[in-house]
């Protein structure tokens, strides 16, 4: 028994320990295709109204000269018009009885008392996204998801890396 709850609590520690978080993305309509060759040109246009202190700009900028785009203040092929929106924790807890539980969990856990609680601790950074070209406009609204299990940095980082993973799938090359 001691062997079963030693290994249970090395592998908690290895997953608050571990480099990568896992983070999702979702998007409020389809998301944004556009069509681009190599050596294109993108400016972007970063607003953060709340003064949140991030390294979104930077990195994405990064990234897209990875890709083969040159970035650039103005006269671009592409304007990247980024609002970034939100950025906090969450917790949300709920009281469930033990009769609500078998409706959530269905029966698959064993609850021995009459009420349990139901918590859960998350991250979501929001950001607003329109992309300009010369012939037409795309926007759309991302928010990033990842669960509570380290601290504000590594979630940040993490769901940073979503966004700008997400924002660069939207242009594709020939």
């Amino acid at each position: 028994m001691n062997k079963i709850l030693l290994c249970c609590i090395a592998l908690f520690f290895t997953a608050c320990m571990s480099a990568n978080m896992q983070a999702f993305v979702q998007t409020n309509n389809e998301g944004i295709f556009i069509k681009s060759e190599k050596n294109q040109s993108i400016a972007f246009h970063f607003k953060n109204p709340s003064n949140y202190n991030t390294t979104l700009e930077y990195r994405l900028k990064k990234k897209f000269q990875e890709l083969g785009f040159r970035v650039v203040d103005d006269n671009a092929d592409y304007n990247a018009y980024i609002n970034l929106v939100d950025f906090r924790k969450f917790s949300f807890a709920q009281r469930m009885s033990s009769a609500s539980a078998d409706f959530f969990f269905s029966g698959f856990d064993t609850i021995y008392n009459n009420y349990e609680m139901y918590v859960e601790n998350y991250f979501i950074m929001q950001v607003n996204i329109k992309i300009e070209s010369k012939t037409q406009t795309q926007k759309t609204s991302l928010v990033a998801r990842t669960a509570y299990l380290s601290n504000l940095k590594r979630c940040q980082d993490a769901l940073e890396n979503k966004i700008i993973e997400q924002i660069s799938s939207f242009f594709y090359f020939n």
